[in-house]
């Protein structure tokens, strides 16, 4: 369905959308908040310097509650000022100090004090007279930071619902949209059947009126015409071609026709014996009937016998003399499933979507009515009809029908 695809495509784009737009925003504010560390440790970190050149105390400005602690330390590593005294004189015992001086490149990295904070860790070049260098070292807390780091984590929590709630409401949308469409196009259906079963009944009753009298004026010179009379082949097949005539307008007047419906609960165990003893007496072949004592369903007997004659005559008409003809009547949930398997031939792929549509037919004396008929019976009776192939060969009926009780 078009609408449907239109939907989804418009659901799965507009979800691409708000995903990149919403990890293009998580990146960015990743990156502001580094650059934010970077920005505050590097101005303090000039501070710091113009200070220590201007021969001014540097702790007033080392001393931002921004700052975790700070240190500068010669390049043995030993520690010449610390924010917390007692640790003046003290070692740094990093590898690859005298190499990271050599490379004169200001860094910063994310690090845990101590008591399992987060901070930020930042190492800064200080040049003195004489080309004397000394590593001052930041370690700032990244409270501020990491807040706006977890409102962008928070965000995909956001992003999350509203895209689960677009996708409820779309899915809902499509429901209700496809409901509609499908109660439009069976509305339009009926209407359509309506018109064609009436302008079929009108047409059915003048050709029955008609054929009436040719059928028995044909009779009654039959019964006149001796039986050596060569005219009396010729006669015998115009009553076959008013009978095939009169069996056309009789489904024809059976399909039209408005259907009232007497819904009681069946026995499909008796049903199915009776269909068997009218459809299959005398054939050749193999039968098989299975069903469940004390199922029942709803349906008007006189109707569901009809439909069940039809499609045991089909199946055996499908295999010809011999074949096995398996007949089931199980529950499957809140339906009983009537199953009439043959091992015919079976059907082609191109003739299944068709087999429903009046006036189609497979059979060469056939009028295309019957799987029609079935069709609208078993409908109008709240059940559900479908023909298939067998995977092992042949073709399988199911009528689905309601039982007692059930919803």
């Amino acid at each position: 369905m078009a609408s449907r695809a239109v939907l989804f495509t418009f659901l799965l784009l507009s979800t691409a959308a708000v995903l990149y737009a919403t990890g293009l925003n998580a990146r960015t504010a990743q990156t502001l908040a580094e650059s934010s560390l970077e920005s505050t440790a590097l101005a303090l970190s000039t501070s710091a310097e113009t200070a220590l050149r201007a021969g001014e105390e540097i702790r007033d400005i080392l001393s931002d509650r921004v700052v975790a602690y700070a240190l500068i330390a010669g390049e043995s590593g030993t520690v010449l000022f610390h924010t917390n005294p007692e640790l003046v004189g003290t070692k740094l015992g990093e590898k690859g100090l005298r190499e990271w001086l050599r490379s004169g490149k200001t860094y910063g990295r994310r690090v845990r004090l101590g008591t399992g904070l987060p901070a930020y860790e930042f190492n800064y070049l200080l040049h003195g007279p004489g080309g004397k260098v000394e590593i001052l070292r930041l370690v700032l807390h990244t409270a501020q930071a990491d807040r706006i780091l977890s409102d962008a984590r928070k965000m995909w929590w956001t992003v999350g619902a509203v895209l689960l709630l677009l996708w409820a409401v779309g899915i809902a949308l499509e429901r209700v949209l496809t409901r509609h469409l499908r109660l439009q196009a069976e509305v339009e259906r009926r209407e359509r059947l309506a018109l064609i079963g009436q302008m079929t009944a009108t047409l059915a009753h003048e050709i029955r009126n008609a054929l009436g009298s040719v059928k028995g004026y044909t009779q009654w010179v039959d019964e006149k015409v001796e039986e050596e009379d060569p005219r009396k082949k010729a006669l015998g097949i115009v009553l076959r071609g008013t009978e095939r005539i009169e069996t056309l307008v009789n489904d024809l007047l059976l399909f039209s026709r408005e259907e009232n419906y007497s819904i009681e609960p069946v026995d499909p165990a008796s049903l199915l014996k009776e269909t068997v003893a009218a459809a299959a007496s005398g054939w050749a072949g193999e039968v098989e009937v299975k069903t469940v004592p004390g199922i029942s369903a709803l349906a008007d007997p006189d109707k569901l016998r009809r439909i069940l004659l039809n499609g045991v005559r089909n199946a055996i008409q499908a295999m010809g003399e011999r074949g096995v003809l398996k007949i089931t009547a199980l529950p499957e949930g809140h339906r009983l499933v009537i199953r009439i398997e043959d091992t015919g031939p079976g059907i082609s792929a191109a003739e299944l979507p068709r087999l429903f549509s009046p006036f189609h037919t497979t059979k060469t004396d056939g009028t295309g009515l019957g799987l029609a008929y079935s069709k609208k019976v078993i409908e109008g009776m709240k059940g559900g009809i479908e023909l298939s192939n067998r995977e092992e060969g042949g073709a399988v009926l199911a009528i689905r029908l309601p039982i007692p009780g059930e919803g």
